[in-house]
């Protein structure tokens, strides 16, 4: 009997590598040798762990499924994808404690005035700047997953009211006082302090902030996005960040990523930007892996797979 062929779309570390030997028996797992085009070893491949794109999905003839090591899809959702059989999963559930963390330091690092404090520091000066205190504000999470829940429960520690807004009719934790649908966006903006972005990128989604959302906001509130840069129009985050509207901007995600040098947000004295970082973690490689080879043990047994993403709706 032939074995089922398994590619991986990168080469991984070693300790991950180790961790294919719990693979179940009759599966042949390669790696995509570094440089080459996927589209060149794909053809008799039946799994992938990895992106596949346009320029070879063709070549995948017996593709079934395609695991995308990370949270988001985006990538995936062009039409040949889309329409095709192949069954996507991705890394959901894994990605919420660090990313919460990232959140929480963009949004303290501009409360606590870090940025200026860590300039005086080159020069060692001495000076007193004023903070601002969070506890007792709103925090508005845009999207609550797994990111957005993980938010939640360290906001309540700081003493948060926590409010919550969702594309799809989820269950409200206990860390969340109420949940509005997309439907009530403005209400929900009316009350957020501090607007976390924890939401996919869907058509939906494309600028779903704009001048209108940000007029919303009470005055002087801030923004922190740790999802993805094309749910904000920037031009209109620009103009409520020039205004006072917005009192700080915490984004560790932009509309074109890499930040093009021209984008004025780089000289924003009230943003703090980082390299779309907030996903890194010394475990997530592992943990990624993990996942993958559970449900490749479901696979094989024709089971139901983890994570499996609804193509039409793009997460």
């Amino acid at each position: 009997m032939d074995k089922l062929k398994v590619l991986i779309g990168s080469r991984q570390a070693p300790d991950i590598e180790a961790m294919l030997s719990e693979v179940p028996i009759g599966v042949e797992v390669s790696f995509l040798p570094h440089g080459e085009p996927l589209g060149d070893h794909i053809a008799d491949v039946e799994i992938l762990f990895g992106h596949i794109g346009e320029d070879a999905i063709q070549a995948a003839t017996v593709l079934r499924w395609a695991h995308q090591p990370h949270a988001g899809v985006e990538g995936f959702m062009y039409p040949a994808f889309k329409e095709s059989a192949i069954m996507l999963t991705n890394c959901r559930g894994l990605y919420g404690t660090q990313i919460a963390e990232h959140a929480f330091a963009l949004l303290l690092s501009l409360t606590r005035q870090i940025p200026a404090q860590l300039e005086f520091m080159k020069t060692k000066h001495w000076e007193r700047l004023p903070c601002i205190e969070l506890a007792g504000m709103t925090m508005g999470i845009l999207g609550l997953g797994g990111i957005g829940k993980a938010i939640a429960t360290r906001a309540r520690a700081f003493e948060f009211d926590v409010v919550a807004v969702d594309a799809e009719p989820v269950d409200k934790p206990d860390t969340v006082s109420e949940l509005f649908g997309l439907d009530t966006l403005m209400d929900f903006l009316a009350r957020t302090h501090i607007l976390v972005v924890c939401c996919p990128i869907t058509p939906e989604t494309h600028k779903l902030l704009s001048h209108a959302q940000f007029n919303r906001m009470p005055d002087a509130s801030y923004v922190v996005n740790i999802s993805r840069g094309k749910v904000i129009d920037e031009d209109a985050l620009l103009a409520a960040l020039r205004s006072g509207k917005l009192a700080g901007a915490g984004l560790d995600v932009t509309y074109t990523e890499p930040c093009p040098p021209e984008n004025p947000l780089w000289d924003q004295q009230n943003v703090i930007l980082t390299s779309h970082s907030a996903g890194a973690s010394q475990h997530i490689r592992r943990r990624a892996m993990q996942l993958f080879i559970d449900n490749l043990h479901r696979y094989v047994a024709g089971e139901p797979l983890v994570n499996l993403v609804n193509k039409e709706k793009g997460y």
